[in-house]
C-alpha cells in the first residue's frame, strides 16, 4: 500500500502543475484581449482631438494672378466657374482694349471648395504668375461674440421684466432707455457675428487676368532699309517730306512778298537814281 501511495501523489501534483500551466495561460490570453481594447479606446481619443481641431472657425482670403490672350474671355469664364462651385461674383472691372486688356473679378466660393476652386480658376488662363493665400483664424472672434450676444440677450429679458413690473413713470423711462440702448448693442453684435460668419462661410479670391507683355526685341547695329525697294520707300518718303516744308515755308513767306518788293525798291531806286545822274554829270564834262 505504501509503494501505491507513492506513485499516486506523484500522479495528483502532475495534475496539479498542468492546471496551474492552463491557468497561467488563460490569464495572458485575457490581457492580450483586452490591449485592443485599450488600443481603440486610444484612437477615439485622437479622433476626438482631431475633430476638435476640424472645428476651428478659419476665413481664407486669397489673390490670382494670370495672364492669357484673351482676358475677357477669361473673365466670362470665371462667372460660369463660380457658380459651378457655390460661389457667386460678386465685382467685376475691365479695361484695355485690342493690343492689351486686364480684368479683375473678386469671387466669393464657399470655403470647403476653396481649394479645389483655386485650381479650377487658375486653370482657366495660360499662365498663372502669382499666387498669395492668408489664412485667419477666428475661432475666438467667434466665441466672443456669440457669448456676448447671449449675456446681451439675457439681460435684455430681465429688463423686458423689470419694465412690466414698473410702477412709476419715471422708472418706466429709465429702463426704456436703458432697454433701446441694450438693444442697440445687441444688434451691433449680431450683425458683427453675422459678417464673420459670412466670411468663414464663403472665401473671397482676388482674380487678375490680363494680356501677357510683349519683350521689346531691340536688334544692335545697322538699322535703315534692308533692300533696294525699302530704300527707295524711305527715299521718297524723305524728298515728299521736304517738298512738303519747302511748300508750307513759301506758304508763310508768300503773303509777305509785296513788303519785301516795296521795301527793296525804296531802297535800290534812289541808288539807282544817284548812279544815273552821276553817270550824266561826267558824260557832258
Amino acid at each position: 500500500m505504501k509503494l501505491l501511495s507513492i506513485p499516486a501523489a506523484l500522479l495528483i501534483a502532475l495534475f496539479a502543475l498542468t492546471g496551474c500551466s492552463s491557468s497561467d495561460a488563460g490569464g495572458g490570453r485575457s490581457e492580450s484581449a483586452i490591449a485592443p481594447a485599450d488600443i481603440d479606446e486610444g484612437a477615439e481619443g485622437g479622433s476626438a482631438q482631431f475633430d476638435i481641431a476640424e472645428q476651428r472657425e478659419l476665413v481664407y482670403t486669397a489673390t490670382l494672378e494670370t495672364v492669357d490672350e484673351d482676358p475677357i474671355a477669361v473673365a466670362e469664364q470665371v462667372w460660369t466657374t463660380a457658380a459651378a462651385f457655390g460661389g457667386v461674383v460678386t465685382a467685376d472691372e475691365r479695361s484695355g482694349g485690342d493690343e492689351w486688356a486686364s480684368a479683375v473679378l473678386t469671387v466669393r466660393i464657399p470655403s470647403e471648395r476653396f481649394a479645389e476652386a483655386m485650381d479650377e480658376l487658375a486653370g482657366l488662363a495660360d499662365e498663372e504668375t502669382g499666387r498669395t493665400v492668408v489664412t485667419e483664424d477666428v475661432t475666438g472672434q467667434a466665441t466672443d461674440l456669440e457669448s456676448a450676444i447671449a449675456t446681451k440677450s439675457a439681460g435684455l429679458e430681465r429688463l423686458r421684466a423689470l419694465l412690466d413690473e414698473a410702477a412709476s413713470l419715471g422708472e418706466i423711462i429709465d429702463l426704456e432707455t436703458e432697454l433701446v440702448e441694450r438693444e442697440a448693442e445687441l444688434a451691433s453684435l449680431e450683425a458683427q457675428l453675422a459678417s464673420l460668419q459670412d466670411r468663414i462661410a464663403l472665401s473671397t479670391i482676388t482674380y487678375t487676368v490680363a494680356t501677357p507683355e510683349r519683350e521689346a526685341t531691340a536688334s544692335a547695329g545697322y538699322t535703315g532699309p534692308g533692300t533696294f525697294a525699302e530704300g527707295l520707300g524711305v527715299g521718297w518718303s524723305g524728298a515728299v517730306g521736304v517738298l512738303r516744308a519747302a511748300s508750307v515755308v513759301l506758304g508763310v513767306l508768300l503773303p509777305f512778298a509785296p513788303l519785301a518788293a516795296v521795301a527793296l525798291a525804296g531802297v535800290f531806286v534812289p541808288l539807282w537814281y544817284v548812279r544815273r545822274r552821276r553817270a550824266g554829270t561826267v558824260a557832258e564834262r
